[in-house]
């Protein structure tokens, strides 16, 4: 049953039962700038349909779960070392206004709340509704974002392709062994022994040398074969997961030949009968094929290997404020970063946070997404591919020097700036055909070495396509300087890759599947950005305290410098006492991997 979170504060919470200095350093700290600033932020009411109106014991309140899942995220915790935190650590009771008694969670309770998270996509609702409100409250610019992809492996072993086969058909066994015993001890015991021992473990079959994987793994690809065509008739085991696995390996892998193929000698199946199926040469095999028969999303990247691409997108510019993480999303390894470009400004758009600049690297800045998003009202700014302009080239007029509007909504203009007299454009091929006057060209001065062509009767016709000047323009304007100066920050969000893989264990989440890879994403995001906007308040903070206590915010001798760090719970450092350093801003753990030293 759903209950919202009493707002009264209680007499009772940990706060009021400290001593007043480490009250002080609590409230100054992250644990009461998350409490005042980012706690509010939750809304509990989004959440009341996944509970029933009146039936059942009254639910732990949305807002403190919640908050259990933020911090787990900004520590990069497991759920026991989060939950043992959530009972012990005074920080975390503070920080999410709890009495000892409630300071409490089952496990089973965070669990099956992650698992209506991932039900209708709510994850990403909380992320975009608490980050709009954070962005909101700080007074963030959106107009400028930067857009990057990163690769992340969820929790699998990286299987070879003689262990892909061998991993696929030991989970089909296990799974026919525990639903249908019968049909699995009708299998040959020479079959299944290959894969399965007779108590249940793993066989060691997979264990090859490499001059003996490439016979073994002929013998695997006719043992699928097997397993999918014993099986085909049977409703009960065909509505399998895993033998649905077992047949994509099969489609994926292999091809049917059209006489069965004879075993080699000293096969493990050379008393077996013949099958019609032939192994697929490497190179064959798509990117998009099965890569783990535990988590069925992955796919291969030739440049970055097994696994997923989670696109991110976040502020820039705003000096003197924190960035915000604007938009997360998981895509396949084995797509181009060039098709998630018009999805990201599209969902930007949707949230009224759209850019009026994208920054992002050559992958995404195909000239179809640079017309596409100038529609949208943004400029992407990327690198081009192919050959680069000669510099000497720069100085010449070309097609790249007409104004011409993708859009559509007005006439070409020439270099000089006048206007067409007449235009015809074809919107299926982007084809442009614009004419311009005698009367306005006889005078001009670029004349002699204008692109459009010289008709009759002194007019200039120039015929071009919206895909060819947009690209010529993108080469030429990418030898100038002021295209370096707006591409360089672009590099920013590398640092924001990187916090999110080392800080909060992107890189290699501890779940798998499509659907708990996405909630962790989002979760880790989420995390990211409140811990941002909590230090950033809890740095206004603490230099306020120390102004108002006469202390200057920076320590000038390297022994006072130690001392704050102490006072301050950071994590010890290696630092010269003779050294003059500035001391790191307070916040603990996640605090002093970024503070400065």
């Amino acid at each position: 049953m759903f209950r919202k979170r009493d707002p009264q504060t209680s007499l009772l919470a940990t706060s009021h039962f400290l001593p007043d200095d480490k009250r002080r350093r609590l409230e100054t700290d992250w644990p009461g700038q998350f409490r005042r600033c980012a706690l509010p932020l939750i809304d509990e009411h989004a959440f009341d349909d996944l509970y029933h109106a009146s039936n059942g014991r009254p639910n732990k309140p949305v807002q403190t779960v919640i908050g259990v899942l933020i911090l787990k995220e900004m520590h990069n915790h497991t759920d026991a070392e989060a939950l043992f935190n959530l009972d012990f650590n005074l920080a975390w009771h503070v920080a999410l206004e709890l009495e000892p008694e409630e300071a409490h969670l089952c496990q089973k309770t965070l669990h099956n709340f992650r698992a209506k998270l991932m039900k209708n996509d709510r994850a990403r609702l909380l992320f975009e509704d608490m980050t709009e409100k954070m962005i909101k409250a700080l007074g963030i610019s959106t107009d400028r974002q930067r857009l990057d992809s990163t690769h992340i492996t969820s929790n699998v072993a990286r299987l070879t392709r003689l262990g892909l086969f061998c991993e696929t058909a030991r989970v089909f066994l296990k799974e026919l062994r525990k639903k249908a015993k019968k049909k699995f001890e009708a299998i040959p015991a020479g079959l299944r022994g290959r894969y399965i021992k007779g108590d249940g473990a793993d066989s060691s079959y997979d264990d090859a040398r490499s001059s003996d994987g490439r016979r073994r793994i002929a013998v695997c690809a006719r043992d699928v074969w097997r397993f999918v065509d014993r099986f085909k008739g049977d409703t009960a085991v065909a509505a399998f997961a895993s033998y649905g696995l077992v047949k994509r390996l099969l489609d994926e892998q292999c091809e049917l030949a059209e006489e069965p193929q004879d075993a080699a000698d000293g096969d493990a199946d050379a008393n077996e009968p013949t099958v019609p199926v032939v192994l697929r040469a490497a190179k064959d095999v798509k990117s998009d094929s099965l890569q783990t028969p535990h988590d069925p999303s992955l796919t291969y990247s030739g440049r970055k290997g097994k696994g997923a691409e989670v696109q991110l997108a976040e502020t820039c510019g705003n000096k003197g404020k924190p960035e915000m993480i604007t938009h997360v999303d998981v895509t396949r390894s084995c797509d181009s970063d060039e098709k998630a470009t018009v999805p990201v400004v599209d969902n930007l758009t949707r949230r009224e946070i759209a850019p009026k600049e994208v920054l992002a690297d050559t992958n995404y800045g195909s000239t179809e997404n640079v017309i596409a998003c100038e529609k949208r009202g943004a400029e992407l700014v990327t690198p081009v591919a192919g050959p680069k302009v000669d510099e000497a080239e720069t100085d010449k007029i070309t097609k790249a020097d007409f104004d011409i509007d993708p859009k559509g909504e007005r006439k070409t203009r020439c270099p000089a700036g006048r206007e067409a007299a007449s235009e015809k454009r074809d919107p299926e091929t982007g084809k442009v055909r614009a004419v311009f006057g005698a009367d306005t060209c006889v005078a001009c001065p670029m004349r002699v070495s204008c692109p459009a062509k010289l008709k009759s009767g002194g007019r200039r016709v120039l015929k071009t396509t919206v895909h060819a000047v947009v690209l010529a323009k993108r080469r030429k304007y990418e030898r100038t300087r002021e295209f370096r100066e707006r591409y360089a920050v672009r590099a920013g969000i590398e640092a924001t890759n990187s916090e999110l893989k080392r800080a909060h264990g992107l890189g290699r989440p501890r779940i798998r599947g499509l659907l708990r890879v996405r909630l962790a994403v989002h979760l880790k995001a989420l995390a990211c950005n409140v811990k941002r906007m909590v230090r950033h308040l809890a740095g206004k903070a603490w230099k306020a305290a120390s102004a108002a206590a006469g202390t200057p915010p920076a320590a000038t001798d390297a022994a006072s410098c130690v001392i704050l760090r102490l006072l301050r719970r950071c994590e010890p450092t290696s630092v010269a006492l003779a050294t003059p350093c500035r001391p790191a801003e307070p916040g603990g753990r996640y605090f002093s991997r970024t503070a400065a030293a």
